[in-house]
């Protein structure tokens, strides 16, 4: 990879970080909501029937209705990014 060639509107360090920060904030969220659903949330609930008994409604979901896919998106672009 280092010796493909670079587009040089993004070979900066400007660039670098808000892809280092879109990964830290992707992150956060992705594992965020890990800690809350746990892993039967996670993995198990919907192809096993395993269901929460109430809605999660604490961080990460209180900020938004899908963090998991929303954080795995800013992780990709992020690491695209730097």
């Amino acid at each position: 990879m280092k010796g493909q060639s670079r587009w040089e509107p993004l070979d900066n360090a400007q660039v670098y970080y808000t892809g280092a920060a879109l990964l830290t904030l992707g992150s956060l969220f992705v594992i965020s909501s890990f800690m809350a659903l746990g892993v039967t949330g996670t993995f198990l609930g919907d192809y096993f029937g395993i269901l929460m008994d109430q809605k999660v409604t604490s961080f990460p979901f209180n900020v938004m209705e899908n963090p998991m896919y929303w954080g795995s998106t800013a992780n990709y672009l992020g690491l695209a990014l730097m």
